[in-house]
């Protein structure tokens, strides 16, 4: 069960004067209008996040929503700290921009080192010394073949494949301790894990949570709903946004659901933890249909303690 929401972190909401989500007394709206917002990060007190219906990577200080970076054609989907700078996954335009916490653009790469390019890149997590880990997913659609992959961006710009043959690699997040990478093959509606070496590559490939068992099996359910953005808690629990479910699922280190926080839309893409671990930020899209349609961002107590 969820702890109780802690008075300290209501107070820090009511500070940052957001409204509520109609609907959602625990929620507090961040951007009531986002176009299919997705893939944020907090950085030294600040949220980024994408909004691939717009082409832009947006930055909100507490008081206002203002445009960091934008590019034609791009359909960013993750926004990511790297070093001084950040990384942000181009999903339409496929390839990975580098760009100044300004909004300067540093460099731009569209394949891994040996030359191969990389199919609608979609989430990335820091790796803990200056790269970031990414999926490249593949093709979203009912009956669509197991194309998904994991590059690895290191610090020095070199691209590395990882690992193949997922089926629509999605959301990915390492451990605390950088450990295990996670990552969500969403058309398969499971959580998997990896080992990471010292050098960064990965192995002992491994379910760590199918949703089925947390929710039971039903026929019915729509062939898109499956786990989509990642995150993790200093104390190991993975925090899984259910696209097209309207919930985040919050699972321990044992893959028992610790805890659910309802979204008012269905299509919730992703998640992350201010650096107290209390206030989660979150992206929903209004649609699967149109990435153009307004969605919502929203921050909510984090209802596991830190």
């Amino acid at each position: 069960m969820p702890n109780p929401i802690r008075p300290a972190v209501l107070a820090v909401l009511a500070a940052m004067a957001l409204p509520p989500a109609a609907g959602a007394a625990e929620l507090a709206v961040v951007n009531p209008a986002s176009a299919y917002p997705e893939g944020p990060s907090v950085v030294d007190g600040v949220l980024y996040y994408a909004e691939m219906g717009a082409d832009r990577v947006m930055r909100f200080d507490g008081t206002a929503n203002t445009v960091l970076w934008s590019r034609d054609g791009c359909g960013p989907t993750s926004v990511v700290p790297a070093g001084d700078s950040l990384v942000v996954l181009c999903h339409r335009a496929e390839l990975v921009a580098r760009v100044g916490k300004d909004g300067a653009l540093i460099g731009i790469i569209d394949r891994d080192r040996d030359g191969e390019r990389f199919a609608d890149p979609n989430a990335a997590t820091p790796d803990g010394k200056g790269g970031v880990y990414f999926s490249s997913s593949g093709v979203f659609a009912p009956g669509a073949r197991a194309t998904g992959a994991i590059l690895h961006l290191a610090a020095d710009g070199t691209l590395t494949r990882l690992a193949r043959n997922i089926h629509y690699a999605n959301g990915v997040a390492l451990s605390a301790d950088g450990s295990i990478l996670y990552v969500s093959e969403h058309l398969s509606r499971r959580v998997l894990a990896f080992d990471v070496a010292a050098d960064g590559s990965l192995s002992g490939r491994r379910v760590f949570v199918a949703l089925d068992d947390l929710e039971g099996e039903d026929p019915a359910r729509s062939w898109e709903l499956g786990p989509d953005g990642l995150a993790v808690d200093r104390a190991g629990n993975l925090i899984v946004a259910e696209y097209g479910a309207g919930h985040l699922l919050v699972v321990d280190p044992a893959g028992r659901l610790a805890a659910t926080v309802p979204v008012p839309q269905a299509y919730v893409t992703s998640a992350t933890l201010d650096a107290g671990q209390t206030t989660l930020y979150i992206t929903a899209p209004a649609s699967l249909a149109s990435p153009d349609e307004a969605g919502a961002v929203y921050a909510t107590p984090y209802p596991i303690a830190p």
